[in-house]
C-alpha cells in the first residue's frame, strides 16, 4: 500500500470516479474522522462523523443522485494535502453555491486517508493546511 499522500488521495478518487466504491473504502481507514459541512444549510457549522461506514453511506446517496467527482488540484504538505474537487451537479443539492466545488484537506497515514475535513472554499482548506 503506498505512503505518499498525492499517490493514495489519487488512487481513492480514481477509484470514486470509475464509480468503484470498493476499491475506494480500501484506502480509508476504518477509524476515519470525517468533518462535514451539511450541504441543507447556507451556513453550517462541521459536522464530525467516525468511521469508514459513515463515508460510504453519504458517497452510495452521491453515487444514486448521479453525481461523479473528478479531482483537479492536490496539494501536498507533510502527511496532510488540500484538495479541490469538481463534482458537476452538485451544487443544485446543496444551500450554498461554490461552483460544483469541494475543498477538502485530507491526512493519510500508513497508506490510508485517516481524516477527511470539509472547507467552505480554497481559502479555508490552504489555512486548514499550513496554518499560521
Amino acid at each position: 500500500m503506498p505512503d505518499d499522500p498525492d499517490e493514495v488521495i489519487r488512487r481513492a478518487y480514481e477509484a470514486y470516479g470509475r464509480g468503484d466504491l470498493a476499491t475506494m473504502l480500501e484506502l480509508i481507514d476504518p477509524d476515519l474522522e470525517w468533518t462535514y459541512l451539511d450541504p441543507a444549510f447556507e451556513h453550517p457549522d462541521p459536522q464530525v462523523c467516525h468511521g469508514r461506514d459513515e463515508l460510504a453511506t453519504a458517497l452510495r446517496r452521491q453515487q444514486r443522485q448521479g453525481l461523479r467527482s473528478e479531482l483537479e488540484e492536490v496539494i501536498v504538505d507533510g502527511d496532510r494535502a488540500a484538495v479541490v474537487v469538481r463534482t458537476p451537479g452538485l451544487d443544485a443539492h446543496r444551500a450554498w453555491q461554490a461552483d460544483d466545488r469541494n475543498f477538502d484537506v485530507i491526512t493519510v497515514r500508513g497508506g490510508r486517508i485517516v481524516a477527511l475535513r470539509a472547507c467552505r472554499d480554497r481559502e479555508e482548506a490552504m489555512a486548514v493546511l499550513s496554518p499560521a
